[in-house]
């Protein structure tokens, strides 16, 4: 169980974004995972991790854009949600790992738990008056504890969604995220058996289950100045 954070942890984010080829809305999904890290010394790569996931879906897991009335929804799990997408074909991008603040892992739990409590629906495209009704987008961008879902108008879905958040995140955070070796989470989380394509804050590696390894072997892949860039 995820609790409040305490001073000495070290905390971090990944935003996730994924859709089909060629782009379906009922197929796209924005979803983050909150990790915090206790322990002693100056290497955090060594402490415990917990972490949790915020990743709004219908309860039957059925994405209906022209539904109008909110239905129950569930918020799945990292390795849950992992499973769901690609089932559906959708490719995976992540934007991290970045550390981030005490304030946002902490307003992350108080989304969980809100999502958690049954008493929150979902909608595929939700309004910013209700916030007892959200869509995927909106639920991970309730942890921006400054903007909030209004900021986050829905104009944008999947991927560019996912983006638009870790950019608004990132850009207002104290830290200038190049300064750290976050990157020993990926596999800590057991991220590196999917086929997902890591963005740092200087580009985007893609690296699958089967390239992971070697990847590591070639280049370190921890720093991203030592990443090699495409486009997005």
């Amino acid at each position: 169980m995820s609790r409040q954070a305490e001073a000495g942890d070290f905390f971090y984010m990944m935003i996730f974004g994924s859709q089909s080829d060629p782009k379906q809305l009922r197929f796209s999904h924005t979803f983050a995972t909150f990790v915090r890290a206790t322990g002693e010394g100056t290497d955090p790569s060594t402490y415990a991790l917990t972490w949790h996931t915020i990743s709004w879906l219908p309860r039957n897991l059925d994405v209906r854009l022209r539904r109008f009335t909110p239905e129950p929804g569930i918020n799945a799990d990292l390795d849950s949600t992992m499973r769901i997408v690609m089932k559906d074909g959708e490719k995976v991008t992540m934007w991290g790992p970045y550390i981030t603040s005490p304030q946002i892992y902490n307003r992350s739990i108080e989304v969980l738990n809100k999502l958690n409590s049954g008493k929150e629906l979902y909608r595929a495209i939700d309004g910013p008056l209700n916030n007892n009704v959200s869509d995927c987008i909106h639920a991970v961008g309730d942890v921006d504890p400054q903007f909030g879902r209004r900021r986050y108008v829905l104009d944008k879905v999947g991927k560019p969604a996912s983006a638009f958040v870790a950019s608004q995140l990132i850009k207002r955070s104290h830290y200038d995220q190049s300064q750290f070796e976050n990157n020993w989470i990926i596999p800590r989380l057991g991220l590196h058996q999917y086929p997902i394509e890591y963005v740092g804050s200087q580009g985007s590696a893609r690296v699958t289950h089967f390239e992971v390894e070697s990847f590591f072997s070639r280049i370190k892949l921890a720093h991203p100045a030592n990443w090699p860039l495409d486009n997005l």
